[in-house]
């Protein structure tokens, strides 16, 4: 049977459907086919349980230079193509559906709809109530979309993520990683205020590590400065570091792109993020995770099957935390 599913969501939710893509595809029962926007799709290419991967641009995720009637277009485009593929099953891989989902689900008129939430729908043939247990993380929110499919996987299991092995091989080079000293990734950035650990604890973060530890660090950031109004980021942050720190093995890596920033993390043995994107790529890679949670339920978004360890302070505010803090929960968890 075919089966598409419509992954709309951010990096992190879409990673978190890739053990029900998995179950699906290795149950031996089921083509698996993707659509998800261009904004996620790198974390879903080169998985080897899609047969195809569909994507299609958000209008303010368009590149530069990309007009809006050529990103219409290209949907357009891709409204055919998906009305061709006649699928069996269309999974709406979302905690609760929603109308921008249906929007898709009209185009392809699968025989099946399949989604979670409260609401009926005409357009959905199989309406499931969400797990009932409380807190339930996203991933075993997601994997119950698969509950009547006769899947021989019962939970969900491990992220699959592929980092692309080009990009991988020449940061390496670019980076002069010394293959015989591990390398202990800092991701600096945090789209949360709540989340947004400073650069002084970084700094002290670093030191502590460098001095206990013979090793390499490697500083990772969303690229672009804290005033731009379309893609924040923060260089300024990653530079406040690095003056902190001359005398630091770290190799500041300002990723691009997507692909780079997995590619990137592919070359670590360990992880210090706050929840967000970042971190569930560094689980999808097996990398041990120290997660900084803020205003976050670490129930439902923790790092997925990988040893990892969750501080989040009383406050909901991750400064709040003291370097040492982190660094102990890094000794803990990273260095075994």
């Amino acid at each position: 049977m075919r089966v598409l599913i419509i992954c709309r969501d951010n990096i992190g939710d879409t990673l978190l459907t890739t053990p029900l893509i998995s179950a699906l595809a290795q149950s031996g029962q089921y083509q698996v086919d993707v659509l998800t926007n261009n904004y996620a799709a790198p974390v879903l290419q080169h998985n080897p349980d899609i047969r195809q991967l569909f994507y299609y641009t958000k209008l303010h995720h368009r590149e530069a230079g990309q007009g809006r009637l050529a990103c219409v277009l290209q949907r357009l485009k891709l409204m055919l193509n998906l009305k061709k593929q006649r699928y069996d099953i269309v999974i709406l891989a979302k905690s609760r559906w929603d109308q921008h989902g249906l929007k898709w689900v009209k185009i392809v008129r699968p025989a099946r709809v399949i989604a979670l939430g409260q609401q009926p729908h005409p357009l959905i043939s199989d309406l499931l109530p969400p797990p009932g247990q409380s807190p339930c993380h996203i991933s075993e929110t997601l994997f119950s979309l698969g509950r009547d499919l006769r899947l021989s996987a019962t939970a969900p299991g491990k992220l699959t993520l592929r980092p692309d092995a080009a990009i991988a091989a020449s940061l390496r080079d670019t980076c002069a990683i010394d293959p015989t000293l591990p390398v202990y990734a800092l991701q600096i950035s945090a789209r949360k205020p709540s989340q947004q650990w400073d650069a002084a604890r970084f700094a002290g973060l670093a030191e502590k590590i460098s001095a206990h530890h013979p090793c390499q660090i490697m500083l990772l950031w969303s690229p672009g400065s804290r005033d731009n109004p379309r893609h924040p980021g923060d260089d300024e942050k990653a530079r406040e570091i690095m003056a902190l720190c001359p005398h630091l093995p770290i190799k500041a890596v300002a990723t691009t792109s997507l692909p780079q920033l997995i590619a990137a993390m592919s070359l670590c043995q360990g992880l210090v993020s706050s929840d967000g994107g970042a971190m569930h790529i560094g689980a999808a890679l097996g990398l041990p995770v120290v997660a900084l949670f803020g205003d976050s339920d670490p129930a439902c978004w923790h790092p997925w099957q990988v040893n990892y360890q969750v501080l989040q302070p009383a406050s909901r505010e991750v400064n709040a935390l003291s370097s040492r803090e982190v660094y102990d929960a890094f000794a803990q968890t990273i260095i075994q």
